[in-house]
This record gives structure tokens, C-alpha cells and sequence, in this order.
């Protein structure tokens, strides 16, 4: 076991479980990130993952770096409801690396996740469509009939297939899909930095164009 610790160090590598135990994650959520791409990876001939320590260090700098920003009305407010604490991390991880203008909340209860953008809606709601304490698609029909909810841009990313997605009738118009196989980053980058640059653009103009109308 020595030697093959000093193998790994020599040629700076690190196990799931070191990488696990480093950042205080569950093996899980770093599977799922060598998966995604986050952190770079591949798999012995035994079947044992090999992660590379760059990439691992760049996840460490993320996490050691982000701390609570106070709310500016500038900044782009947005919500991630999704029950896989894994995924959530991955969201966390991936959009603080952006260092865009961005106050994002992480929810793992889609109920909770309601009352949450009921009492202070945000700029972007991201969302699974599956979901053990409610129906995804009922939740989003519900908010895009309801005016308070109006402006709320909604992105859905979901492992559901197009005609799993059709027989359940569809989604609401103005909603950007995205699939989770992996969750397309860069494309998500892409609409944040437009939202965002529509927000500053029409910060502080009472008749400024809903975010939503560039998000669908």
C-alpha cells in the first residue's frame, strides 16, 4: 500500500477516495465529476479510477475560494433545484469556476425549492424534471401561468428522453432543455453571460425586457 501511495504521489495522481476525502465529498459526487468532465480521469485496466492532481487542485482553489456575496441587484440571482446532492456540488463547483456576477442558491427539495422562489424570485430557475416530492411538469405549468413568475427565466435539465418528455405533454414555451449525459456547461455559461449582460443592460430602466425573453 506504501509503495503504491508513493507511486501515485510520483506521478501525480490521486485515488477517488483521496480526492473524496480531501474535499469532504462523497465517492459518488467524484465519480460523477470525472463523468462530467470537472475533473480529469480515466480508469485502470483493474477498473480503479486515477485522477489527475491539476485537476483536483483546480476543484480545491473553487472551494476554498467561494464565500457569500452580498445581494446586488446587478448580479444574476438564480436557483438550482435538484434532489442529487452530487449533481449539486457539480453546480457549485462548475459555476463558481465561471467568476461571473452570480448569487446562486442551491435547493435539494423541490418543495422547499417553491417556497423559495415564491418569496424572493430569482432571475434563473434550474430544475430537474424528475423528482421524488413533485411533478416536475406540473410545477413548471403552474409557474409559467402565474404572472409573479412571468419574467423568471427556466432552464430544465433532465436525463428524460425527447418522447418521454412528449408523452408527459411536453413543456411550457420559453423553456431551455438540456440533457444531463453530461449537462452541457458550456451552452449554460453562454445563457448566464447573455442574461446577465441583458440585466445590466436594463439595470435601474423601469421598462426593461423580461430575461426570460432571451432564455427560451
Amino acid at each position: 500500500m506504501a509503495v503504491k501511495k508513493i507511486a501515485l504521489k510520483a506521478l501525480d495522481l490521486m485515488t477517488t477516495s483521496d480526492v473524496a476525502k480531501e474535499l469532504g465529498v462523497t465517492i459518488r459526487s467524484v465519480q460523477l465529476w470525472v463523468e462530467q468532465g470537472v475533473l480529469q480521469g480515466w480508469k485502470t485496466p483493474g477498473g480503479h479510477r486515477r485522477i489527475t492532481r491539476a485537476s483536483f487542485n483546480r476543484i480545491a482553489m473553487v472551494k476554498v475560494a467561494h464565500q457569500d456575496i452580498i445581494a446586488d441587484g446587478s448580479r444574476l440571482k438564480v436557483v438550482v433545484v435538484e434532489d442529487d446532492q452530487a449533481i449539486l456540488m457539480l453546480y457549485r463547483l462548475t459555476i463558481d469556476s465561471w467568476q461571473l456576477p452570480i448569487d446562486l442558491t442551491l435547493i435539494s427539495s423541490a418543495v422547499e425549492g417553491i417556497v423559495s422562489i415564491s418569496q424572493n424570485t430569482p432571475d434563473v430557475l434550474v430544475t430537474d424534471l424528475k423528482m421524488p416530492e413533485m411533478d416536475g411538469f406540473a410545477m413548471l405549468n403552474v409557474l409559467r401561468g402565474l404572472e409573479d413568475f412571468s419574467r423568471m427565466a427556466i432552464v430544465v435539465v433532465t436525463g428524460l428522453q425527447a418522447h418521454e418528455i412528449a408523452d408527459k405533454g411536453g413543456l411550457p414555451k420559453g423553456i431551455r432543455l438540456y440533457g444531463k449525459a453530461p449537462v452541457p456547461f458550456w451552452e449554460m455559461r453562454e445563457l448566464m453571460q447573455g442574461l446577465i449582460d441583458k440585466k445590466n443592460a436594463n439595470y435601474g430602466d423601469s421598462n426593461n425586457v423580461p430575461l426570460m425573453a432571451i432564455a427560451g
